[in-house]
């Protein structure tokens, strides 16, 4: 938990420092205020093969993903730097990281607000971008926390409609409510 709380900590400030560098920097047009919907596909169990040296290696296939919707808002901060906030809702057996035993499918329901950093201008056709913010939900009649991390990519279609690509590792702050886990997720956003 401390490690966690240290890399989320690191991770902040470092993205605060580019931030500030970046809006001394940056010139251009900004991304207007947009707002989308995305598909989501969370991945439970490929993250233990990642974190321990003894599981199986290897990713879930798409049929054993957990599926999510969520709508998104995004505004330009500068001509790199955005700011995102989403309202995830995921379809999971939460019980059983609760609990241990299998229940039904129970929906979460998640507020997450990022900062995202892109090395190219908005205007760019297509850009990477790196993101990193916190997040909250209610899973089951319980409250928990997590941390994504990750990237993605956007692709501009005139300033006026995007797409974005991404994929984060999500730090649990909540072990007994979520675990850390894998989520990916493809949308489309458009100028309000």
């Amino acid at each position: 938990m401390k490690l966690k709380l240290t890399l989320f900590f690191s991770l902040l400030v470092s993205c605060f420092t580019l931030f500030a560098q970046q809006a001394k920097k940056s010139t251009g047009p900004k991304k207007g205020q947009l707002v989308g919907v995305n598909f989501l596909l969370v991945d439970f169990n490929s993250v233990s093969g990642i974190k321990s040296a003894s599981y199986p290696k290897g990713y879930s296939s798409l049929r054993d993903m957990d599926k999510g919707l969520s709508v998104s808002y995004w505004r330009g901060l500068t001509s790199t730097i955005d700011f995102s906030a989403k309202v995830n809702t995921i379809f999971h057996n939460y019980n059983l990281i609760a609990t241990g035993l299998s229940d039904k499918t129970e929906l979460g329901v998640e507020l997450e607000p990022s900062i995202n950093i892109r090395p190219f201008s908005d205007k760019a056709p297509l850009a990477p971008f790196a993101t990193v913010g916190v997040g909250g939900g209610y899973y089951t009649g319980k409250f928990g926390g997590y941390v994504p991390a990750g990237g993605g990519i956007q692709f501009n279609f005139g300033s006026q409609t995007y797409l974005f690509v991404q994929a984060q590792y999500r730090f649990t702050l909540s072990k007994s409510i979520q675990g850390d886990n894998l989520l990916y997720s493809i949308g489309f956003a458009e100028h309000l």
